[in-house]
């Protein structure tokens, strides 16, 4: 492969390459990063992805070798104690609060949330528990019970009027009573 062939096929000029190749030859120490003009090293968009770091351009190829070990290219990630991890979720779980707000408040994405609200047991809702209900027999001679009587308040300006078959409706504050029991049990033949 000639020079210019390979200068191309690494995207250099050739007279680049032939520079590095002398600097070699003469065992000098190059590190190739000084050598690149800002232009050409590698951007990396760190909009994309909500773990990327603040710090704006990055790159492995680029940068700087860095002797320290404790660098791994994680860290930036941040450690919640579950005493924060609760509160969060307690938070979260409060009347009107929306989990999208709770999350940008504390940075965190909202799979993490509700991943959390599974692990505090805010994620399962309480099964209703049923009550047997009856239906007392309307055709007996006898009254029927009078539980649901005080379920049910009348409306503002309004009077509860009881009828002779223990039922209840509501009917003007001013009208005459026995005049609306006259007219329910009017209709009540007529159908």
């Amino acid at each position: 492969m000639s020079v210019r062939a390979y200068a191309k096929a690494h995207g250099l000029s050739r007279f680049a390459l032939g520079r590095w190749s002398d600097l070699i030859e003469t065992n000098e120490v190059v590190d190739w990063r000084a050598q690149l003009h800002p232009s050409a090293r590698a951007q990396i968009s760190t909009s994309a992805s909500s773990a990327a770091k603040e710090s704006g351009v990055e790159s492995r190829l680029t940068d700087a070798p860095s002797d320290d070990p404790s660098v791994d290219g994680r860290s930036n990630r941040r450690r919640f104690s579950d005493e924060e991890k609760l509160a969060i979720v307690r938070e979260s779980d409060a009347p009107n609060a929306s989990a999208a707000e709770v999350c940008r408040r504390y940075g965190i994405v909202t799979s993490m949330l509700f991943r959390w609200r599974v692990q505090f047991g805010f994620g399962r809702r309480a099964r209703a528990k049923l009550a047997r209900v009856e239906v007392a027999n309307t055709a007996s001679d006898g009254p029927l019970p009078l539980v649901l009587h005080d379920l049910l308040q009348p409306p503002d300006g309004m009077v509860a009027v009881e009828l002779a078959d223990g039922r209840r409706v509501f009917a003007p504050a001013d009208a005459d009573l026995e005049a609306v029991r006259r007219h329910v049990a009017a209709r009540k033949t007529a159908l």
